[in-house]
């Protein structure tokens, strides 16, 4: 046995000819059709030789994992499928069919696009608003609709903002500039809508805003008002304005730009989308999974299974964007399943069974909830099916939703917690956990008793109400003691010299019912 082994893996640099042939450097081949036969005959017989050796089976580590998986696929197809960039725009809707909107919702923004033809020799500058969450398909509407009537869409995008040198000639003079957005975006309005592009196919053009000026965002709803009074005088084509929804009015831009006022004066017509039904979402899921079936895509797709594809409607809530970004994901070639868990569901109602849902592990929207659905979870709790009777929502979760501002949120369930107890009883140990919460508010030597203090609140109001009343009540913000309370002249004789001993919250909360008493019966 030779002590030289022969070689199971193949080199990487296998495929490279670092020997040069001496022949080619000694006789130089002339391109006769003697030579090119003999060339010819020469590989046939290197072929015949590679095939009848009789050595081990050769390992490529440089192939890639999908080639050496499935063989036949790479020979077949000969391209490794890659990704584009913009991959999203091939499962885009191209008709309203293929919205996954309520039908209600594109016949009003349909209705608004017809009033705007009809009012278009008049009154050509209408605006409309389009607001609701994320992902719930108000540009794609747009987009739809405007191909329907033959719309050209000029979009609007904040530019990047460059400092623009003076200069003359071919040198520079030392001053230098940076262009206003503000400018720009007034002189988009203006042009796109009396201009249209010499590469344009269409006449008519529809002005489509969603990205606003930096600038427009802090307090200048005068500058925007202004831009909407030239624009009515001056327009020529219906202009569209999408805001996405915000929990926080700070950062609401339809309600800091768009007051009741301005869309009454240039009447502005509003649209608020909801979020996509589960229903619309599992059409539209099953849309993109023939998408993913056509020819193109087969090399890059395969659809999971619908345990996942359900779950991804689950996890989307409501956002078709989501859902197609995690349907993309879970759907490449290559890459990892996607992990579920099930959701635990409330007891059925009668006569019905529930089917049992999951959710994906580690994909999905941020479930951060608003203060008036907080509040539901709290007056009106909800309990698993188990023999423990255990919370579905958990209380320590609440409070760390609204950890920075503790005292509101406890304050209230002091104004409306009452009406949601049918027992005295358990009103009564709810009512001692909140002032246990009250006491646990006024330390101020320790910044965690805030959260604790909250969870208290949360955990005593939920816990004590074994049955909660049902119906729809409305919430009711926490009434304000009025510490400073405005004295009469009876009631300030009736005092005297010892109302400047009272403090202003001890008068307030103990002497002011019966002043007012003992004076009104002196009168």
């Amino acid at each position: 046995m030779s002590a030289k082994k022969k070689p199971w893996v193949k080199s990487a640099f296998s495929q490279l000819n670092m020997t040069p042939k001496e022949d080619s450097e000694a006789v130089p081949v002339k391109r006769t059709r003697s030579a090119s036969a003999a060339a010819a005959s020469e590989v046939k017989s290197q072929r015949k030789t590679n095939s009848t050796l009789n050595t081990k089976t050769v390992v490529d580590l440089t192939l890639e994992g999908e080639n050496e998986a499935d063989p036949t696929e790479s020979e077949t197809n000969g391209v490794t499928p890659t990704v584009s960039d913009n991959w999203m725009e091939s499962f885009a809707p191209s008709t309203s069919d293929d919205l996954a909107v309520h039908p209600k919702k594109i016949d009003e923004v349909r209705n608004w696009l017809r009033h705007c033809q009809a009012m278009r020799s008049k009154f050509p500058a209408q605006i409309c608003l389009l607001t609701g969450p994320s992902g719930s398909g108000k540009t794609a509407t747009i987009r739809v609709l405007a191909q329907e009537f033959g719309y050209e869409l000029q979009e609007w995008i904040n530019p990047i903002d460059c400092e623009e040198i003076s200069a003359l000639g071919d040198q520079a003079t030392g001053n230098s500039y940076m262009g206003s957005q503000l400018e720009a975006f007034k002189s988009f309005l203006l042009r796109a809508s009396r201009y249209k592009s010499l590469l344009a196919t269409h006449n008519k053009r529809l002005l489509l805003v969603e990205d606003f000026p930096n600038v427009l965002l802090k307090d200048a709803a005068s500058t925007f008002e202004e831009l909407l009074d030239e624009y009515a005088n001056y327009g020529k084509s219906p202009l569209v304005f999408i805001v996405a929804d915000s929990k926080s009015r700070v950062l609401n831009i339809s309600y800091k730009l768009f007051t009741d006022q301005l869309k009454a004066k240039h009447r502005i017509e509003h649209i608020s989308f909801n979020s996509i039904a589960a229903t619309i979402m599992q059409r539209s899921m099953k849309r993109f999974g023939t998408l993913m079936h056509q020819e193109q895509h087969k090399t890059l797709y395969k659809l999971p299974t619908q345990t996942v594809m359900d779950s991804i409607v689950v996890c989307a809530q409501g956002d078709i964007r989501s859902a197609l970004i995690n349907l993309h994901f879970g759907s490449l070639k290559g890459a990892p399943s996607m992990a579920t868990k099930q959701i635990n569901v409330t007891a059925p109602s009668k006569g019905r069974k529930k089917k049992a849902a999951n959710t994906l592990k580690s994909i999905g929207r941020d479930e951060s909830i608003t203060m008036m659905h907080a509040l539901g979870r709290v007056f009106n709790p909800k309990f698993n099916e188990d023999k423990n009777k255990t919370l579905l929502h958990s209380p320590e979760e609440l409070s760390e939703a609204f950890c920075t501002e503790p005292k509101s949120f406890v304050n209230f369930i002091h104004a409306n917690y009452l009406p949601h107890f049918i027992d005295i009883a358990q009103a009564k140990d709810a009512i001692n956990d909140i002032g246990v919460a009250d006491m646990l508010l006024q330390e101020y030597r320790e910044d965690s008793m805030a959260l604790v203090g909250l969870t208290v609140a949360v955990r005593g109001c939920m816990v004590a109400n074994a049955a909660p009343v049902t119906g729809w009540m409305p919430v009711r913000g926490p009434k304000r003691l009025t510490i400073q309370a405005q004295l009469t002249a009876a009631e300030q004789k009736l005092l005297g010299a010892t109302y400047a001993g009272i403090s202003k919250s001890l008068y307030a909360s103990e002497y002011s019912s019966f002043v007012k008493i003992i004076a009104s019966n002196g009168s």
